[in-house]
């Protein structure tokens, strides 16, 4: 069987009202302007896409031109090195063959060191000179320096023409090295260098350089101190022999700083890359990039005693991270390629002829786009000024709205709210005010009738309560005589009665207290609705009023075994400001309402709470069937007995409800907790005096 919808929860009438204006209004409104920045933002990303793409090649063919232009310009440099380097070997080729002319304030700036070098003292602005004796050093080596001392014009000449020259020098088969700038050379060369062994030697001799032409070297260590640098070395040739090997050193620095100092789009940088993949020049630009820091210095100890390249890490044709890149300076002599470097970058190369090495222009994605990229942000920041405005629109719009649906919801709302509570007021058995004023003619016939309506509730309730306080003081004068003729049985001082009959008297006795509690009940009920109650309010001791209480319920416990105790306070209680004779029918209709709804043989007990100091706080506590949590909102509603009422336990439900009421009046407040089958727990809170 199909089970029935459950109904829609109902919602006040200014949500009502808002909601239709935002699914009537505002949500296709929101649609279409959404639309309409969402096609904005997504031409924007069109147009950023199609220009970085533009972008990226134009920088592109810009690279690669600046990597050939660049190319030329670093090969015609090395070229004039190169011819330089030529002209020094042949000339110091034609020295070594000429005979000597040295003058004797030349050769007096020279010695013979203890390990048998040969060497220059002093300086006076010629070259450096040191023959390290694994050759011993006699008269004809001798005769060798003294020859070759006219090439120190030549030297000094070539090192002024061009800065990125460090050094000059020549370097012969029997490890005499001449070298300009002057420097120390028994503090820098050891003992018995054998300098044919060095690569700035060999890389020249009849096996590598068959041709007898300007090679050019990888980077390497200078033993002479000057950290890593590369040359452009040449053969100078005797009649017979190899004589000797001419050099001019560049160093890495200067590379870097002279040649790789190139005017880059963005972040771009040059790099040089020798014949066999080595990174022979590195800018600061590109050590992030290539995870390198470039060598500029190093340990001469260490070059000393081996002939030092480049780390293999600097060679770029040994590592699988710059595959890429390698692959694409082996396949072609120009070129470009993206490439990534731990970001996309593209590259461009150029062959640099002579040595062979490639020059590599690099620069990042990022830095290529940023005018594209610029430009994307000016649209993004558009999109996001329009977003925002149109934010700013809506804002002010339901703001706009919300005032207009609380204007109208204010017409019908506030009319219902108050025939809402006008409704109430006539339930709790209230008066209605004058008669209303509404300005919607269907809601202020709702509010005649219902004035008129209140008025004759009002009527009935005090007929009702009339009836009820008349009948009430006919019932009190034969109950008081039931009770008192019952009291004087019970304590006859003649004939005794027999059980039966005393048992009988008993029944009487507690059935008149019963009833007689009923009539005061409803006759207290009364002349709370009627508005008779008067107080006097004043500090007073509470604990009379408590055994007073204490006493009167005592009675109807009858055979019960019900105890009913109060604690004995730590000290004196404080004095609290109420009506001695409202506090003491709280208090007792507290107590009966215990023992009413107690298991035989339970207990009742009073405490107190003294914790807050402006009020005193009495709990009556009882073991009785407690009440079921679902029920506890209707504990002091009048005439509601909580489902008792077919049962055992006589009773009108009003002791509970006077209760709440005279508390009310007084400035008490009255709560309880319970759980059914666990008892209850009644906390009357009185101001303290």
């Amino acid at each position: 069987m199909e089970q029935p919808a459950t109904p829609r929860k109902p919602v006040p009438l200014r949500k009502w009202l808002w909601n239709s204006y935002v699914r009537a209004a505002l949500v296709p409104l929101l649609l279409i302007e959404l639309g309409f920045v969402g096609l904005y933002w997504g031409t924007s990303r069109v147009v950023y896409d199609r220009g970085a793409v533009a972008v990226t090649k134009l920088a592109t063919d810009a690279l690669t031109d600046a990597a050939q232009r660049e190319g030329q310009v670093i090969a015609r440099r090395l070229e004039k090195i190169a011819a330089l380097t030529g002209v020094f070997a042949e000339e110091t080729a034609r020295a070594l063959t000429t005979p000597a002319d040295a003058t004797p304030g030349e050769k007096a700036r020279y010695a013979l060191s203890p390990d048998g070098s040969f060497y220059t003292t002093s300086d006076t602005g010629g070259a450096a000179v040191f023959y390290s004796g694994v050759v011993p050093v006699g008269e004809a080596e001798r005769q060798k320096v003294w020859r070759t001392v006219r090439l120190d014009p030549l030297m000094k000449s070539i090192t002024a023409t061009d800065p990125l020259i460090q050094q000059i020098y020549f370097n012969t088969h029997d490890s005499y090295n001449r070298i300009y700038p002057y420097f120390d050379v028994l503090g820098i060369y050891p003992p018995k260098m054998d300098i044919p062994s060095y690569n700035f030697y060999y890389e020249a001799d009849a096996i590598h350089n068959p041709d007898r032409k300007v090679v050019w070297t990888d980077s390497y260590v200078d033993p002479a101190g000057s950290g890593w640098m590369v040359s452009a070395i040449a053969p100078a040739y005797g009649p017979d022999r190899l004589e000797a090997v001419a050099g001019i050193d560049v160093t890495i620095s200067s590379i870097v700083d002279q040649v790789l100092n190139l005017n880059l789009q963005g972040d771009g940088y040059a790099i040089l890359v020798s014949r066999d993949g080595t990174i022979l020049a590195l800018p600061p630009q590109g050590e992030r990039d290539f995870g390198l820091s470039e060598l500029l210095t190093h340990s001469y100890e260490q070059a000393i005693k081996e002939d030092t390249f480049k780390p293999g890490e600097f060679n770029i044709f040994r590592r699988a991270d710059l595959s890429v890149i390698a692959n694409a300076l082996q396949s072609s002599d120009s070129g470009n390629q993206r490439v990534d470097l731990g970001q996309p970058m593209i590259a461009a190369w150029s062959t640099v002829a002579g040595p062979d090495w490639k020059l590599v222009v690099l620069a990042s994605e990022a830095s290529i786009l940023t005018e594209a990229t610029s430009l994307r942000e000016q649209l993004a920041l558009v999109s996001k000024l329009m977003l925002g405005g149109l934010v700013l629109f809506y804002l002010l719009f339901f703001a706009f709205l919300w005032r207009r649906s609380a204007a109208m919801s204010e017409r019908v709302a506030r009319p219902l709210a108050e025939i809402e509570a006008n409704m109430q007021r006539i339930s709790e058995g209230g008066r209605m005010s004058d008669r209303p004023a509404y300005g919607v003619a269907e809601l202020q016939a709702v509010g005649d009738h219902l004035v008129s309506m209140g008025s004759k509730l009002d009527a009935a309730n005090r007929a009702k309560a009339n009836f009820l306080s008349a009948m009430s003081h006919e019932l009190r004068t034969p109950l008081n005589a039931i009770l008192g003729f019952s009291e004087l049985l019970e304590m006859s001082k003649g004939d005794r009665l027999d059980e039966t009959n005393m048992r009988q008297v008993k029944a009487i006795s507690r059935a008149g207290w019963h009833l007689l509690q009923l009539v005061e009940g409803v006759i207290d009920l009364s002349r709370i609705e009627q508005d008779e109650i008067r107080l006097t309010m004043g500090p007073l001791d509470p604990m009379p009023v408590l055994r007073d209480a204490r006493d009167t319920v005592l009675p109807a416990i009858g055979d019960r075994k019900i105890t009913v105790t109060i604690a004995k306070p730590a000290s004196p209680l404080p004095q609290v400001r109420a009506d001695r004779e409202v506090l003491g029918r709280i208090v007792t209709h507290l107590l009966s309402n215990a023992v009413k709804y107690n298991r035989d043989g339970g207990s009742v007990s009073i405490g107190y709470d003294t914790s807050d100091p402006a009020t005193l706080a009495f709990t009556v506590t009882d073991s009785g069937v407690g009440i079921d949590p679902e029920l506890h909102g209707r504990v002091f509603i009048p005439f509601d007995r909580l489902g008792h009422e077919n049962g055992t336990i006589s009773g009108t439900g009003i002791g509970l409800a006077i209760c709440k009421r005279l508390a009310d009046l007084t400035g008490c407040t009255l709560s309880f907790t319970s759980e059914s089958g666990k008892g209850t727990v009644f906390i009357l809170r009185v101001p303290r005096a």
